[in-house]
């Protein structure tokens, strides 16, 4: 990692260098990314295009963002933005220059954050079908079990109004909630995304009923009852 941002430094001098996602935190895996963001100004802004043709060890994922809507939480990005935001500001880790995601305040969660944020994973547990019927077991099992624990978490939020950084914390914490039949899904993809066991294509369909008719209910049932409550 060391000799990547020592590049990244040499040809581009951004403003600030910082490590996110599961390598920042306790639970990575041997075959876990690294995941770098890259604060440019705005004036000396470079996409993605330019910064893969210096660097391109496999493994590493680097997402530039402009320096001033950065700090303003406007980022460009399919994943729920408050929820994304948040994730990266009590997790992630400056490796060079000015140390801007230590000093932001992470932003507030609401239930329609929390709707918007399942939807997305709704998605994703689709993909996991569509990636399993083409044969991409490697993909699918990402989707899976990415899905179904993040999808926790939206509950976890909900129901304990605390934020799991880590896979271990978000199996931990559902342990807190009555999961009924779901129980042992959660387990199940636990365990995948550790590679301690492998998902059954029954495991992808019980995971978009998961999602749609045990989930999203509990959320909608919320915001009927509560408006967009902020819940942490």
């Amino acid at each position: 990692m060391e000799e990547v941002v020592k590049l990244l430094i040499k040809h581009f001098k951004p403003i600030s260098i910082f490590l996110y996602g599961s390598r920042a935190r306790t639970d990575f895996l041997k075959r876990s990314d690294f995941e770098i963001g890259i604060l440019f100004s705005k004036d000396n802004y470079v996409g993605r295009s330019e910064i893969k043709k210096v660097v391109s060890k496999k493994g590493f994922n680097i997402y530039p963002f402009e320096y001033e809507e950065f700090l303003q939480g406007k980022i460009d990005t399919p994943f729920q933005k408050k929820i994304y935001l948040r994730e990266l500001i009590l997790a992630g880790k400056t490796l060079y220059g000015e140390k801007v995601v230590e000093k932001m305040k992470a932003p507030q969660i609401s239930i329609i954050d929390l709707i918007q944020d399942l939807r997305f994973n709704l998605g994703y547990a689709l993909a996991s079908i569509i990636s399993h019927r083409n044969g991409d077991k490697v993909t699918a099992s990402t989707e899976f079990y990415k899905s179904c624990l993040f999808a926790t978490r939206t509950l976890i939020i909900l129901k304990l109004r605390v934020f799991p950084l880590t896979y271990d914390e978000i199996l931990k914490k559902s342990k807190q909630i009555d999961l009924g039949e779901y129980k042992e899904l959660v387990e199940k993809a636990y365990k995948v995304r550790n590679g301690k066991s492998e998902y059954e294509d029954t495991r992808l369909f019980q995971n978009i009923s998961y999602l749609n008719e045990f989930i999203e209910p509990l959320l909608l049932e919320s915001f009927e009852k509560n408006s967009n409550l902020t819940l942490i």
